[in-house]
C-alpha cells in the first residue's frame, strides 16, 4: 500500500477514499484480498471532491472510487463485489456456480438495502432532542432496526458466518454497517452481535485499515 497522488498506469489500482465514509468497506476488502494499491485521500473537508479533476473520476463527487485495469468504478457495493469476483482464489465470495452463491447474494443485498437504511434511521432517531422525539413518529424506524437485528441474531445463533463455514464479503458488508451502529451505542441490546462484530474487527485486514484510516 502506498500513499501518493495518482499517475495512472494500466496495471495500477488506485483507491480514492476519505475517513469515516463507506470507502472503509472497500479498504477492508482490498486488504482481505491482499492487493497492492495506491491510496488517494480525497480531502472532502477541503472540497477536493468538487474539483474538476476528481469529478472526472467520480461524476457525483463522492467516495469511494476505484481505478483498476483501465476503468473506474464507483459505489462501494459494486466495487467490493467486482473485486471479490476478480480474485476468486482468495475465497472472499462463492463462485457463480457455487450452491452458496444465492445465500451470498441475499446477504449482500440485505446489508445495503435492509440493514444500512435501518441503522442510519436509528442513528438519526437517537440524536433527536427530547422535544423532537415527542413530535417524531419513531415507531417505524425502531421496528425496522429491531427486525433487522433480530434476523441477524437468529441467523448467527446457528453459525459463525453468514455464508457457509468461512468469512466472506457478506460478513464484511454486514460488519461495516454494524460498526456504525456500535459507534452510536445501538448494539447494547444485542450482545451476540457485539461479540460477532468484535471477532470481525480482530481480523488482520481490518486492523491494517484501522491503522491507516481509523
Amino acid at each position: 500500500m502506498t500513499l501518493a497522488e495518482p499517475t495512472l498506469r494500466q496495471d495500477d489500482i488506485y483507491f480514492y477514499t476519505y475517513p469515516g465514509t463507506r470507502a472503509k468497506r472497500v479498504h477492508w476488502t482490498l486488504e482481505e484480498l491482499q492487493l497492492t494499491y495506491i491510496l488517494v485521500n480525497v480531502a472532502l473537508n477541503e472540497g477536493a471532491h468538487k474539483r474538476d479533476d476528481y469529478l472526472a473520476i467520480h461524476p457525483l463527487g463522492k467516495v469511494p472510487a476505484l481505478s483498476i485495469g483501465g476503468q473506474t468504478l464507483i459505489e462501494s457495493m459494486a466495487i467490493v463485489t467486482y473485486l471479490a469476483d476478480c480474485y476468486p482464489e482468495q475465497g472472499l465470495a462463492p463462485t457463480i456456480n457455487s450452491p452458496l452463491r444465492a445465500d451470498y447474494c441475499q446477504w449482500m443485498a440485505f446489508a445495503v438495502a435492509t440493514l444500512e437504511p435501518a441503522v442510519m434511521e436509528a442513528i438519526r432517531s437517537a440524536k433527536l432532542t427530547p422535544e423532537e422525539r415527542q413530535l417524531a413518529d419513531l415507531g417505524p424506524a425502531q421496528t425496522s432496526f429491531e427486525s433487522a437485528m433480530g434476523y441477524l441474531t437468529r441467523t448467527l445463533a446457528k453459525r459463525s458466518f453468514l455464508v457457509g463455514k468461512q468469512f466472506s464479503l457478506a460478513d464484511l458488508m454486514v460488519g461495516s454497517v454494524l460498526i456504525w451502529a456500535d459507534g452510536n451505542d445501538l448494539l447494547s441490546e444485542f450482545p451476540r452481535m457485539q461479540k460477532w462484530l468484535e471477532t470481525l474487527k480482530q481480523r488482520p485486514a481490518y486492523q491494517i485499515v484501522q491503522c491507516v484510516q481509523p
